[in-house]
Order: structure tokens, then C-alpha cells, then sequence
């Protein structure tokens, strides 16, 4: 079986539109995908991709053409974007590093009701509060309060996500999604 490593950034909802895309064909192509967060912000800072406000309306465009063409929901953008998305990475690593069976299933069912809170509720899931409502019902061994506290002391899940933005700065990388 080939396997894809998918880096994203919540804060990107390029991320969730790939996402969405990797979710829908991952069997049909026979592919494992390997979910990686990483901190957007640094990336395209040491890319010199610098995030403009004139780029917006192109963006916002794009993702409603998109999202229109491919059937995947989407109701718009949170007032606040972009934001900061540190709680929710860490969360997710946690998730994917405790939480391995099935796939990552578990991480991707959080995954899949971060963005759906980002784009249909338009609430950005940045504070800590607004991850753990997110997480609210997530099938796990534990409680959504307790992950999100734990991901949050726990320092390998800083690390891990450091990392992985220092592997896609080293590749040169300047976007969300970069899948290779």
C-alpha cells in the first residue's frame, strides 16, 4: 500500500479542502496517509510567503468555487482568520501519537469536527475552550477536557509539531496542504 504524508495546518482551510479530498478517496486509491501538523505561519515566514490582506477576496473565491464544485461544506470563513492554531495542533498530535489504531481514526474524526466548527459555526477553534466544545462527543477512552489538557503539558506534542514544521522548512515548503 503507497502512503501519502499529508503536513496541514487548521488554520488552512486549503488543509480542510485536502483533507476532505484525502477522506473521500484514501481507500479508493489504496493509499495510507500520514496526517502531519505543523505551524503554516513559520513556513511561509521562512518561505517569504507573506500573508496579505489583498488576498483575500481571491481566497475566499476560491474556496467558495471550490467547495461548490466538489460538494464539500463549507459556510464561510471565521470572523477571525487568519488565528492562532497552536491548541488545536498539539491537540491532534496528541491524538495521532496516544491514539494510533484504526489509522489515526480517532484523530481524524477530531480533525473532521475542528473544521467543521472553523466553517459551518465560523467560531475559530484557537482558545482551549473552543478546541474541547469542538471535541465535545469524540468517541475516545477519555474525554475531550482531559485530551486537550493533556496534549497541552505533555511537551512531545509540541515537539512533534516543531518538527514536522522544521522538516517542511528544511524541504523548502511554502503552503498548506503540502502533500508529498
Amino acid at each position: 500500500m503507497a502512503e501519502i504524508v499529508f503536513y496541514f495546518d487548521c488554520a488552512s482551510v486549503f488543509s480542510y479542502i485536502g483533507f476532505e479530498f484525502m477522506e473521500k478517496y484514501r481507500e479508493l486509491w489504496n493509499v495510507k496517509v500520514d496526517y502531519r501538523p505543523f505551524y503554516l505561519d513559520k513556513v511561509m515566514a521562512r518561505a517569504k510567503n507573506t500573508f496579505s490582506p489583498n488576498k483575500l477576496p481571491y481566497l475566499f473565491a476560491d474556496v467558495r468555487r471550490t467547495t461548490g464544485v466538489t460538494k464539500i461544506p463549507f459556510k464561510g470563513m471565521p470572523p477571525k482568520y487568519p488565528y492562532d492554531p497552536t491548541v488545536a495542533l498539539r491537540t491532534l498530535q496528541y491524538l495521532k501519537t496516544k491514539y494510533p489504531q484504526n489509522d489515526n481514526q480517532l484523530m481524524r474524526q477530531a480533525m473532521r469536527r475542528l473544521w467543521r466548527m472553523e466553517y459551518f459555526d465560523r467560531k475559530a477553534p484557537e482558545s482551549i475552550d473552543n478546541v474541547k466544545e469542538a471535541l465535545r462527543g469524540l468517541p475516545s477512552p477519555v474525554d475531550s477536557d482531559t485530551i486537550v489538557d493533556a496534549a497541552l503539558t505533555e511537551s512531545d506534542t509540541l515537539d512533534a509539531v516543531v518538527q514536522n514544521t522544521q522538516s517542511l522548512e528544511e524541504m523548502r515548503a511554502f503552503g498548506a496542504p503540502t502533500i508529498l
